[in-house]
Formats: structure tokens, C-alpha cells, sequence
């Protein structure tokens, strides 16, 4: 088989991005539009799109100056330039890979961004301006986020170079699925989603022109620039997903040598990792509602935090725990995903979402429960796991959703403080954690690393937090059962083969959900109106 220059691996990388850029685009549409039971358009159509508005003349806005001319073939540029530093095709760096780093990728996507708002602002359009200056306060917070997520994985791979990045995580796997790592991978798709303006950020199929924010910004544009602006938001597109798969989350399936079927089948793999991104993407945007305008500074803050709490994770745990097995893998993944899910209900607003969260990582613990048993081969720990998703993750959820269709109140969940406000906490709590548990010596026997069991304390603590900044009684019954579930971690961390601790951690549990459920029933007697535990008070005396 032919071996391929280096020089043409190169172009083959921008080439790559520049070719298969708008499929991608056209198969997340095709894909949306079978999900939520509509026609919808081909899969080409971005092609047609871009090749139609080549043909078209060039209509400037009234007054509109050179920034505005020059905007479209900067930006374009600019995403050409980005895929000769990342790791598109190769595992190997070629001949421009170490011309910067992972930051200087980040800048030159930032001066194709900060060139359009520009350009939006040199039109004299009020919407077009509109959308650059809510392009940039909302994604005021984008930037730092990118920069603590390198931070972190720069952290734990000791370099911010693209593809020695790629060259440490392919060869110590246990670092892809470290604490840390997750919640970094965890903040940059959420940054992705972001900067491609998908929901719950922004409606790609929106014309209403108050909502719009990326395509607020080239709304005055047309002919052939308006063709390198949306090839371009394409192209951005596959970059942030190649970046993603590629060099956070599985940098695996990437040629190791310059031989054409090896590039080849890189190239296969990349589009097949860029697809079940955007079946990600599909998910959420047919599963969610966009956000507010005013809600979505949240959404960026969260990323942020999240950023903030990987480096912090990294900082206290130094060690993971050992030689990877497959449960510690698993594990991992739970821990970190039981927290986020805390945080989630944690910034709720609505019952039946909180609900939905917590039987979620009701069933993850369960699940968590029977890879224990797989791994140590104790039985009783898959009756833990069966016991734990039947009556956590099945009867409780279905049980207070029953209760409160019956009754005639107000399904928001008051909260003494604001929901972002209750989240830093949470996370502030989380870094507590952290940092407690950091000198703590624990020698376990089991397969669970250790590093989980500062995530587990920390689930405990925000279901703390749950309980007290929200006086709601199914939310604050919820609260003290996700605190079982962070109980549930931390002994499985502790003592993964002592069954009789963890039963009756679940006879605890059975008791604390019935007594609960015996005041709520009795509270919904007294005040059919409302479910604030503030009411309660009357009972005092």
C-alpha cells in the first residue's frame, strides 16, 4: 500500500474539513427532522445551498465599509488555517502540528468570530448588531472556559500540544476517565454546543429575528460571502467536534503511519465519531426547549464552573487509584455522572424534571451495584442493584408524581436563593470535598478507585444543599434520598464486599422514603393549596 507524503496528509486534513464540513450539518438536519416527525431537507442541501449562493450578486448594506467586505474571507481563512494544528487525520504530527498549540487554535477561531461581529456591527443593521453584541456577552464566559479545560487536561497530560495530547491519553487510558477529565470533557461539549448555536442556546430553524444570535450576524450578508459564512459555520462545527472526539474524549481511530488505507479509514472514522456527536446534539435539541435570553448566561456559567471544578479535582486528587479494571472504569463514569446530575436537580426549577434526574442516577448507582457484583462476584450486591433501581429509580419517582397529580397545587420549586447562585455553591461544596479528602489515606481492597469517594462525599453535600435552599417537600424528599445515593457510593468505594453495610444503608433508606412519604401525606391533608414546607410552621407550638 502507498505510503503519503506528509505535505499531502496536510492538505488531505484541511480538505477533510473543507469537503465533508456541510454533510455533517446536512445529516444533523435529516436526522432532527426524522426525530421530530417532519419532512425536512436532504442531506445535501447545505451544498445546494453554498453552490446557489456563489451564483448570486453581492448587495452591500447602505454605508457598509471594508471590515464588512473582508469579514467573510477572514473568518474563512481562519477555519482553513485551524485544521493544520489539530489532529484530523494523524496520530503523528506533521509538518505544521507544532506550530501552536491548542490555545493558539482557540485564538485563531477567535478572530473568525470576533471578524464577523465586527462585520455586523460595520453594517449598520440594528439586528445584525443585536446578535454580534449578544454573541459576545453570552460567550463572555466561553472563552475562560476553554482555557481552564486545557488547563485541566494540560494538567494531567503534562502538555497543551495538540497531538502529544492525543500521544498520552492513547497510551494511559485511565487518564480519559479520570474525574477531572470527564467534568473538562463535560464543560467543552457544552462550549461546542455553544459556539454552533444549538438549543437550548439558539433555534437554528428559528425566523423570528428577536431570538436569533449567530445568524443575527450575518443577516445582511449575501452572494458569495454569505456562501464562506455558512461554509465556514460548518466547517467550525466539525473542527469543535474533531477537537472533542479527537483530542478530549477518544483520540483513538487516527492513522499511526502515512500509509493511504490507514488515512483512508482515519478519515471514515472521523465522520462516523462526527455523526454520533451529532446524534448527541439531535438528542438534546429535540429533548429540550430553548432557553430564555436571559437564562442562557447560566448555561455558560455552568460550563465554567464545571471547568473550575475539573481543575480543582485534578489539584486534590493526585492519584486514581491504581492499575484500571473495567469496574473502575465504570465507576468512575457513575461517580462523576451522579453529580452532575445532583447539580441538575439542584438548578431545577420544575418537579417533574427534578424527578427525572434523580431516578436517573438512582439507576446509575444500581447499575454501579451490579458492576461491583460482576467484579467481586459477592451476589448480594446485585439484590442491592435490583433493590436500588426498583425502589430508587421506579417506586419513589412514580410514587411522588402519583401523589402530586392527585393534589390541585403549584408544581414550581421555590428556592431561598437563585438558582446560579445555588449552583456555585454546590460547586463550592464539591471543591470542599475535594480538598477535605485530599490527605485522606484509604486502602481499599475493592476495584472502585479512590478518587470516586471524594465524588461521592460531595454528592452528599450538594443534597444537602438540596434539602435547605429548597422548601419544597418533594424536592427536600428527594434531596434526602440522593444524599443515600452519595452514602451508597461512598461505601462501594470504602467496602465494595460487605454486604451487610450496604443492607442496611438500604433498610435506612426504605425507612427514611416511607416516614417522608407519611409527613408528606399528612402535610397534604392539612394544606392542599401549596407544598411549601414554609407552611409548616403553623403546626409549631
Amino acid at each position: 500500500m502507498p505510503r503519503l507524503n506528509e505535505w499531502l496528509i496536510q492538505v488531505l486534513q484541511v480538505g477533510t474539513v473543507l469537503v465533508f464540513g456541510p454533510l455533517v450539518t446536512g445529516v444533523i438536519a435529516r436526522l432532527e427532522a426524522i426525530v421530530q416527525q417532519r419532512r425536512g431537507p436532504r442531506l445535501l442541501q447545505p451544498y445546494y445551498d453554498i453552490a446557489k449562493l456563489f451564483r448570486k450578486e453581492t448587495v452591500l448594506p447602505e454605508g457598509a465599509g471594508p471590515v464588512f467586505r473582508a469579514a467573510p474571507y477572514v473568518a474563512f481563512a481562519a477555519y482553513l488555517t485551524v485544521p493544520l494544528l489539530i489532529p484530523v487525520l494523524t496520530t503523528f504530527p506533521l509538518q505544521l502540528g507544532y506550530m501552536g498549540d491548542i490555545l493558539g487554535g482557540g485564538f485563531i477561531l477567535g478572530l473568525a468570530s470576533f471578524a464577523v461581529s465586527l462585520a455586523a456591527i460595520d453594517s449598520g443593521s440594528p439586528y445584525a448588531q443585536l446578535g454580534s453584541s449578544r454573541m459576545r456577552s453570552f460567550g463572555a464566559l466561553a472563552e475562560p472556559t476553554v482555557i481552564m479545560v486545557i488547563f485541566t487536561v494540560a494538567l494531567i497530560t503534562r502538555t497543551d500540544l495538540p497531538y502529544a495530547l492525543v500521544a498520552t491519553l492513547k497510551g494511559s487510558a485511565v487518564e480519559v476517565l479520570r474525574p477531572s477529565h470527564l467534568l473538562a470533557a463535560v464543560a467543552f461539549f457544552m462550549v461546542v454546543v455553544a459556539e454552533t448555536g444549538r438549543i437550548p442556546l439558539e433555534n437554528h430553524g428559528s425566523t423570528l429575528e428577536f431570538g436569533m444570535i449567530e445568524e443575527a450576524r450575518v443577516i445582511e450578508h449575501s452572494g458569495p460571502g454569505f456562501a464562506l459564512l455558512k461554509w465556514g459555520s460548518s466547517m467550525k462545527q466539525l473542527i469543535l467536534y474533531v477537537i472533542f472526539a479527537n483530542v478530549f474524549v477518544a483520540p483513538w481511530g487516527l492513522a499511526a503511519d502515512p500509509r493511504l488505507d490507514h488515512v483512508l479509514l482515519a478519515i471514515g472514522l472521523l465522520l462516523v465519531k462526527a455523526l454520533g456527536i451529532g446524534l448527541i446534539v439531535v438528542a438534546i435539541e429535540s429533548s429540550f426547549a430553548k432557553l430564555r435570553l436571559y437564562k442562557i448566561p447560566e448555561f455558560t456559567v455552568a460550563s465554567f464552573l464545571l471547568a473550575v471544578l475539573a481543575v480543582i479535582t485534578f489539584v486534590f486528587q493526585h492519584e486514581f487509584g491504581g492499575r484500571l479494571t473495567v469496574f473502575g472504569a465504570f465507576a468512575s463514569v457513575v461517580a462523576v455522572t451522579v453529580l452532575l446530575l445532583e447539580f441538575g436537580m439542584l438548578r431545577s426549577q420544575g418537579v417533574w424534571e427534578q424527578l427525572s434526574l434523580y431516578a436517573f442516577a438512582s439507576a446509575a448507582v444500581g447499575a454501579l451495584a451490579f458492576a461491583a457484583a460482576a467484579s467481586s462476584g459477592n451476589g448480594d450486591l446485585y439484590a442491592l442493584g435490583a433493590v436500588t433501581i426498583g425502589f430508587k429509580a421506579l417506586v419513589v419517582p412514580l410514587g411522588i408524581a402519583f401523589i402530586l397529580r392527585t393534589l390541585d397545587v403549584d408544581l414550581r420549586v421555590p428556592s431561598v436563593i437563585r438558582a446560579p447562585s445555588a449552583v456555585l455553591l454546590g460547586m463550592a461544596l464539591a471543591a470542599f470535598a475535594f480538598l477535605m479528602l485530599s490527605q485522606l489515606k484509604v486502602h481499599v481492597s475493592g476495584t472502585l478507585p479512590v478518587s470516586a469517594l471524594a465524588v461521592a462525599v460531595a454528592v452528599v453535600l450538594v443534597a444537602f444543599l438540596l434539602m435547605i435552599v429548597r422548601p419544597f417537600a418533594p424536592s427536600q424528599l428527594l434531596g434526602f434520598l440522593a444524599l443515600e445515593n452519595g452514602v451508597t457510593l461512598a461505601s462501594l468505594v470504602i467496602a465494595p464486599s460487605l454486604p451487610l453495610i450496604l443492607a442496611l444503608l438500604l433498610l435506612f433508606d426504605v425507612l427514611v422514603g416511607v416516614l417522608v412519604f407519611v409527613v408528606l401525606v399528612q402535610y397534604f391533608g392539612l394544606q392542599r393549596t401549596a407544598v411549601t414546607t414554609d407552611i409548616l410552621q403553623r403546626l409549631r407550638g
